[in-house]
């Protein structure tokens, strides 16, 4: 795999997640007044050049008092940094948008604004200004990206980015003698500000910059990292000279740290090991010896130790302690090491900064480490299941999350979660509780399948000779199963143990549901050749059915029997008779919706999502009408529903990125929202 095909590969398989999503607008303060999208362009390159929005006034936006958020933690840290003048406190960002504060040292975490400051954008970097100013700098999931500053730690954010919305920003740095001087890299070149952001000036169009560094002594002189070497600027950005002497040419330099005792002397952590110049970058020399992987994400000087270096890979952590000639693996190579915090007031203290996993802490200089994750709450559950043999036991997948990945489970209704030991299972994309003791868990995962009758001993099941990625699995009776994959409709006669593909269902299948054609039981799958249905005997498509969707549900039965097809294009409903002909019935005006089935007894509910109206919508078998309740957070993307079968007003729901919420309360009414006029005030860019 080449340096750039690894890039963020975790956000590229969680996108397989989220493809019916809209990108949203960060939630940044201004004397509290944050802006909200209300209607985007159906273009993303216009959305952002096109935004109605309102201004309200926020502070924090609040769970609803129905609703209260799991104590399961976990975070896919991106950026992680000590505030210099108070070693114990430390400020961290993940790929969901977040920005965490720890005050102890990183032994708890808060979320100071209580909601999410950018939605949509991976934060990248953090750097506190000579002021105690936070900076955050984030790349858009969708393009684009975001330069903010905080100066209250985090809990109200300001935009210092005006005319650059669309830069995907990749590093930034600040002039540790002036905080008003700011350098941002990202896709399209290196822009400078020295006005604290209030405008910038392109100084470089160096394309795919990764990192950025100022030469403590001077802000002249200026180190750039691109995705092939590097460039150095000693008159300010005025000439540009290619520092590569002794790299390889496809070297991607993802870190620069200057020796703060000889600011001369410059490391730099690659796509190929790690290199080292004594001489400002005229010559490099690299050092692998020890590694046992090249991709090193971040490389740290022991501020306490001169020939004491750590250096963060895929991985794990390595450490060299003759200056970087020879290096050695220290700690669980299952880690991917995204960033390094070391303090020169906390000798023998290492702090890690994880893909997926969160944070890891020694305190006896990088011999043990603790993971120490409470607070953040940057998870993705990819499912979640209610035990109906057991009142207030549920199930909650988490997927791409390192080392946190896996199934958890709960004995109190979510307020504690204990993980099942599930560490040599691929990432679980679907999981069904039964209440068939040998047979008590079946899992599709991105590997196939696999079942469990005590959650701690797995079993692969057939076919295990190639790779299958299982989207959803569902139970339609005590043996039979269905399953849609990227390899067609697989079926279990035998509780999950086995599986085979159905004949004629060769097309991916993004989803699948159970529900009638006519008298007759049937399963419909939404495919890449649109909907289809299987009556046991053969397959035909639904016509006139919507042709492209991500996620599929059936509510009721018979006469009231309504199939439910949402995506990016919204939700469709219809009606399928006997011969697969589909009548479209009216649905709700949701935009980048999802829907989602739920069952409790005999009864099918239909569960509907969509940012847009900032509320989920429930349709009950025999009620024609929607309930709504509001979302658990305004940027809530939700990718799993499940009903308490023990007590009817409880659901339990898994997000993208936001962990696991439970909603305990009634449904109000829906009440369709009016369209905004477009008249509303516009702000614009370029």
């Amino acid at each position: 795999m080449g340096c750039r095909e690894w890039e963020n590969d975790s956000l590229k398989r969680v996108s397989l997640l989220i493809s019916h999503t809209r990108p949203p607008t960060p939630h940044t303060h201004g004397s509290d007044i944050a802006f909200v999208v209300v209607k985007l362009s159906p273009d993303w390159a216009g959305m952002r050049k096109l935004l109605i929005v309102l201004a309200i006034l926020f502070t924090a936006v609040p769970l609803c008092a129905q609703w209260r958020r799991a104590n399961l933690y976990g975070a896919d840290v991106r950026a992680l940094i000590i505030d210099p003048s108070n070693p114990d406190t430390l400020y961290l960002g993940t790929s969901g948008g977040e920005v965490y504060v720890s005050t102890d040292g990183a032994k708890s975490w808060q979320n100071p604004r209580g909601g999410i400051p950018f939605p949509g954008y991976v934060v990248d970097n953090l750097v506190l200004d000579r002021k105690g100013r936070l900076w955050a700098a984030c790349w858009g999931a969708w393009g684009g990206g975001v330069v903010a500053v905080s100066e209250d730690g985090g809990k109200t954010w300001a935009r210092r980015d005006a005319g650059l919305e669309d830069f995907s920003v990749r590093a930034i740095a600040i002039d540790p003698h002036d905080a008003d001087y700011v350098l941002i890299g990202g896709l399209t070149g290196v822009y400078r500000s020295t006005d604290g952001g209030d405008s910038w000036e392109q100084i470089s169009d160096q394309i795919n910059v990764e990192s950025l560094a100022l030469d403590p002594r001077s802000h002249d002189r200026i180190y750039v990292g691109t995705w092939r070497q590097g460039t150095r600027s000693d008159d300010g950005g005025k000439t540009w000279k290619l520092i590569n002497n002794g790299m390889v040419l496809d070297t991607d330099m993802f870190s620069i740290t200057i020796d703060r005792y000889n600011p001369d002397k410059v490391w730099v952590s690659t796509c190929g090991w790690v290199y080292a110049t004594p001489n400002r970058g005229e010559n490099w020399t690299r050092y692998r010896d020890g590694f046992n992987n090249r991709r090193i994400h971040d490389i740290e000087l022991d501020p306490c130790d001169p020939d004491s270096i750590f250096a963060g890979s895929v991985a794990g952590l390595y450490r060299s302690h003759d200056g970087g000639k020879s290096w050695y693996s220290i700690g669980d190579e299952s880690l991917v090491v995204n960033t390094i915090a070391l303090h020169p007031q906390r000798p023998g203290r290492v702090i890690l900064g994880v893909e997926g996993d969160g944070v890891y802490v020694s305190h006896d200089n990088a011999k043990t480490f603790t993971r120490t994750c409470d607070g953040l709450r940057n998870l993705t559950i990819t499912s979640i299941a209610a035990d109906a043999s057991q009142p207030k036991n549920v199930y909650a997948a988490v997927a791409f999350g390192g080392a946190s990945s896996g199934i958890y489970r709960s004995t109190d209704a979510g307020a504690t979660w204990k993980k099942l030991p599930t560490n040599d299972l691929p990432q679980i994309l679907s999981l069904v509780i039964t209440e068939d003791a040998a047979v008590k868990f079946v899992a599709g995962t991105e590997k196939g399948f696999f079942w469990s009758a005590d959650g701690e001993s797995w079993t692969q099941a057939p076919p295990a000779g190639y790779p299958i990625r299982v989207d959803k699995v569902l139970r339609f009776n005590r043996i039979r199963y269905f399953a849609a994959t990227a390899e067609g409709v697989f079926t279990s006669r035998d509780a999950g143990k086995s599986w085979y593909r159905l004949a004629g269902a060769e097309n991916r299948a993004v989803d699948i549901a159970i529900g009638n054609l006519g008298e007759k039981r049937a399963l419909f799958a939404l495919t890449n050749a649109g909907l289809r249905a299987f009556d046991g005997m053969q397959w035909m498509a639904v016509a006139a059915a919507p042709s492209k969707g991500r996620t599929l549900a059936v509510r009721g039965s018979g006469d009231d029997q309504l199939v439910f097809i949402a995506g990016a294009q919204g939700v469709k409903a219809g009606r399928i008779d006997a011969n697969g002909a589909w009548t479209e019935m009216e649905a709700p005006d949701a935009q980048f919706a999802a829907v989602f089935g739920g069952s409790r007894s005999t009864d099918n509910f239909v569960f509907l999502t969509s940012r847009q109206q900032h509320e989920m919508l429930v349709a009950e078998p025999k009620a024609s009408d929607w309930r709504s309740f509001p979302l658990p957070s305004w940027t809530a993307e939700v990718t799993s529903v499940a009903l308490d079968p023990f007590n009817t007003d409880r659901l339990y729901v898994g997000t993208l990125g936001e962990g696991v919420f439970i909603y305990e309360g009634k449904s109000g009414k829906y009440e369709a929202k009016k369209k905004v006029a477009e008249a509303v005030a516009v702000t614009g860019t370029n």
